[in-house]
């Protein structure tokens, strides 16, 4: 009797983990980052907590999402951006501080790498 229950744990325990498996997804973009008529953001997280993403432009922050401690995530910004005062800010989750790229300038078709530091005053940015 015992065998039975067992292996009814075991054909649910596996089902549900196959599950899993088959709704996760990852947030990078495969190949590109961006395409050659906007702006390719790659963010690398190196500290331990989320971080939130913002493009600053002109004053104005758009949310871009969350990159999760350290993992890294592709973003992409309209060509528009280009030509202004745009910098790249990264926010903990429950934390204090913020991370920046300070004012970028980049044309359509390149891409911002941002690494946010795992102390944030160590971040840094390479425009490719």
């Amino acid at each position: 009797m015992r065998v039975k229950y067992f292996l009814v744990g075991m054909v649910a325990a596996t089902t549900s983990l196959s599950g899993l498996a088959a709704c996760s997804h990852t947030n990078e973009a495969g190949g590109e980052v961006a395409p050659a008529s906007a702006i390719g953001v790659h963010v690398k997280n190196e500290n331990f907590l989320d971080m939130d993403v913002y493009a600053v432009s002109d004053g104005l922050a758009t949310r871009l999402g969350t990159v999760s401690g350290n993992g890294s995530r592709n973003f992409v910004l309209d060509a528009s951006l280009a030509s202004r005062d745009l910098r790249i800010v990264a926010t903990p989750i429950g934390g204090n501080g913020r991370a920046s790229t300070g004012a970028v300038t980049v044309a359509p078709g390149q891409t911002i790498d941002f690494t946010v530091g795992p102390e944030m005053r160590n971040s840094r940015v390479f425009i490719r």
